[in-house]
């Protein structure tokens, strides 16, 4: 392991932080990030008051959120002190791929047990992130503080959501039109139907749980079928999914559930449905 990286991780488990109380959630922070944790805290108010209102679900019993300056400082002191052996000599194991994934994501979550910990970047290395991946999915705001409020509300939306284990295009449908509720606007680019209809009947990816960053068009096409099937699902049978999220329900009952809800057959199901949600908003 680098010698920088040995020095944050070291940091990371004996440094100290600022915190801030939000509604049962702590958030932490460097004090020269304080002016990002404002901005986060501001929109974790409004992001927990809504996605109870929205989806009726109660928050983690343990909620961190981070304004994280380092990837591997952010592991180590959002994990319980019990974890953090396990996670040491597992280090070999994920370093290199979550290293990776530093350059291109803005904010992640992480859980432990009963707790859920989530990282927001500051404005500062969002700005330096690999936004190529982003800018084929997202509409693309220059404002630098609405795109902290997207990010915190996205990763606040997978910890409220962490217990019920979803697929992966549910998971992310749910938190990226959490997002747009927030912001009170579409934030998914339109012409990303294109990407689904083109891709309609691909039931490869449906029971995926994750997929690496150099397949680009797998990525955005998992996000975008997630955003699109969602939408339309809140749209045509509004009560659908927050029934869905009342407990937890194995891959097979979610499908099957959605399917009959929408008068289909479930065999049939991931063949059709991408078409259906693109020519109901296309």
């Amino acid at each position: 392991m680098p010698n920088a990286d040995g020095r944050v991780l070291i940091a990371a488990l004996g440094g100290t932080m600022e915190t801030m109380t939000i509604d049962g959630l702590t958030l932490f922070f460097d004090e020269e990030e304080r002016e990002t944790a404002r901005l986060v805290q501001d929109t974790c108010e409004k992001s927990l008051r809504l996605i109870r209102e929205q989806w009726d679900l109660d928050a983690p019993q343990e909620l961190r959120v981070y304004v994280m300056t380092s990837w591997l400082g952010f592991i180590f002191h959002s994990a319980p002190w019990f974890w953090q052996p396990l996670l040491v000599l597992s280090l070999p194991f994920w370093y290199l791929r979550v290293r990776n994934l530093w350059r291109y994501a803005g904010g992640w979550s992480q859980r432990y047990g009963e707790r859920c910990a989530i990282g927001v970047k500051p404005a500062r290395l969002i700005r330096q992130a690999d936004r190529r991946l982003g800018d084929r999915v997202f509409v693309q705001d220059n404002h630098i503080d609405e795109k902290i409020r997207q990010i915190t509300c996205h990763e606040l939306a997978h910890a409220f959501t962490a217990h019920l284990k979803l697929p992966m295009w549910l998971n992310e449908g749910l938190a990226m039109l959490m997002v747009d509720r927030l912001l009170e606007k579409q934030t998914v680019r339109h012409e990303t139907l294109d990407v689904l209809a083109r891709s309609a009947g691909a039931q490869n990816l449906q029971r995926v749980g994750t997929i690496s960053a150099k397949n680009q068009d797998a990525v955005i096409y998992l996000y975008v079928r997630g955003y699109w099937i969602v939408r339309y699902l809140e749209d045509v049978r509004p009560d659908l999914l927050r029934n869905l999220l009342a407990q937890r329900h194995s891959r097979t009952e979610l499908e099957e559930r959605i399917a009959g809800a929408l008068d289909m057959d479930r065999e049939t199901f991931w063949s059709s449905i991408d078409s259906m949600a693109a020519s109901h908003f296309g």
